[in-house]
């Protein structure tokens, strides 16, 4: 209620000002008219032209309104047909109050740029022009003439700059509104993102020791079950088990946070070694030739980040190797960093699905995640490194990731 109070105060106060400033104008327009020679009725019929100017002036809606209505062309209309009158008993084509005539119509510009009522605005100009060369001149004096001239062109002037810069008030009220709303509705998405991401992480932790027992009863049962019908059966919940543990696995690599980042020394070769002792077994059980050579040395990175995502990447590769094929993973540590090579003989990926390698949850295979491929990006990028893939269909993929010296 306070704050209203205080808006209502304001926006009083700057309407009376407003009153205050225009009215002050038209007069000194009149007071200068009168030094300038306009005398008697003449002079009377410019001072009421001017007061019916003010009162338009003021009564035309405020700049930046969402949407004007023919009626708010009716106060432009006042303003033009006002200082028309005054143009005439001061002379005519040849009137020094001449230069009032361009704010009315700037105005009107301004509120109806690209509608009909500015149609309106463009005939009247023609034949307002087309009326003045018929009204005799006004016998002035050279000063007179000048002052009432530089008057009205400074007054015409002034009313336009108020103008707009009414019209960059409210844009920039309005901007600072979308910037309160918009950073509002960011920041209110950040927070329920926020939630969201800790919820199904706290669930996926919560999820994981259930499906722990589930897997070891099931396994249990299988070995004392001697019914196939029961045994397939349990070797089918085995293995939704295992897929899900698998995806839990992959959703909370992917919502680690990734600012814990530790970096040390490490060797390259004992790290690749390491990577190749554990697919060597899965890439056997696939009839897979996996080879894993390169040249070695001295870097800097996270042991347990890197060899992450190098077994990702790798296995991969190895999923969409189809047997009798290969995988060969070369690495060299150099002057500029870590270069690590994947090729393989698999299947290969057309372009719209490479460009949306990455992306979480996309994936081609039935049993997959898609997830895989983001956590090992994740990982590279967090030691400013790249993950880049060429593929060509029926041939194969090469994935390469590209390290910098980390100080």
């Amino acid at each position: 209620m306070v704050e209203t109070n205080a808006s209502s105060i304001v926006s009083t106060q700057r309407s009376l000002s407003l009153l205050a400033t225009v009215f002050v104008l038209t007069a000194s327009e009149v007071v200068v008219a009168a030094i300038a020679g306009v005398g008697g009725l003449r002079l009377a019929v410019v001072s009421a032209a001017a007061a019916v100017f003010a009162v338009g002036y003021i009564a035309t809606p405020t700049p930046c309104k969402c949407h004007y209505e023919r009626s708010d062309l009716y106060p432009i209309i006042t303003m033009i047909g006002a200082i028309v009158i005054a143009i005439v008993v001061t002379g005519g084509i040849a009137s020094p109050m001449l230069a009032m005539l361009p704010a009315p119509f700037m105005m009107g510009w301004m509120m109806f740029n690209k509608s009909r009522e500015a149609a309106v605005l463009a005939l009247l100009v023609p034949m307002i022009f087309g009326t003045l060369l018929l009204v005799p001149a006004l016998d002035l004096s050279h000063s007179g003439f000048v002052s009432l001239a530089a008057w009205s062109t400074l007054l015409s002037a002034t009313l336009i700059a108020r103008r707009i810069r009414r019209l960059f008030e409210s844009l920039r009220t309005t901007r600072g509104s979308l910037d309160r709303v918009r950073n509002g509705a960011l920041s209110d998405a950040e927070s329920r993102r926020r939630g969201m991401e800790a919820m199904t992480t706290k669930l996926a932790h919560e999820l994981k020791n259930p499906l722990a027992v589930i897997k070891s009863l099931v396994q249990l049962e299988l070995r004392r079950t001697t019914d196939d019908k029961s045994k397939q059966r349990l070797e089918v919940v085995y293995s939704e088990a295992e897929r899900m543990q698998a995806l839990l696995k992959d959703y909370l690599s992917f919502a680690r946070p990734t600012d814990d980042l530790h970096v040390s020394d490490l060797e390259l070769s004992e790290l690749m070694s390491e990577v190749g002792e554990l697919l060597t077994g899965r890439a056997e059980a696939a009839g897979i030739e996996l080879s894993v050579t390169g040249t070695g040395g001295a870097l800097r990175a996270d042991s347990r980040l890197l060899k992450e995502a190098l077994v990702n990447v790798a296995s991969n590769a190895l999923e969409a190797t189809p047997r009798g094929g290969s995988v060969d993973v070369t690495y060299h540590v150099g002057a500029d960093g870590t270069s690590i090579v994947v090729r393989d003989t698999g299947i290969g990926m057309a372009p719209e699905v490479r460009e949306r390698i990455g992306t979480p949850f996309f994936t081609t295979r039935d049993d997959g995640t898609g997830l895989g491929v983001v956590i090992a990006r994740t990982a590279i990028r967090q030691h400013h490194g790249t993950l880049e893939y060429t593929s060509t269909p029926g041939i194969g993929t090469i994935a390469t990731i590209a390290i910098p010296v980390l100080s």
